[in-house]
């Protein structure tokens, strides 16, 4: 959980104050935030691509 909220927090901002998150990323390993961050870069895209198809109507 302290990986993806390091991960949000580099990506939109989201979990707390920047203190905060570099204690995260550093309590975190460096594989298991690369790891996090693939993932939710593969759900953002599948969800973009998924939103284009719906909206495409086909």
């Amino acid at each position: 959980m302290r990986a993806l909220r390091a991960v949000l927090w580099s990506f939109i901002g989201l979990g707390g104050r920047r203190a905060d998150a570099d204690k995260r990323t550093a309590q975190v390993g460096i594989l298991p935030l690369i790891g996090v961050a693939f993932v939710v870069v593969l759900l953002l895209i599948a969800g973009l691509l998924g939103l284009a198809h719906y909206a495409a109507g086909t």
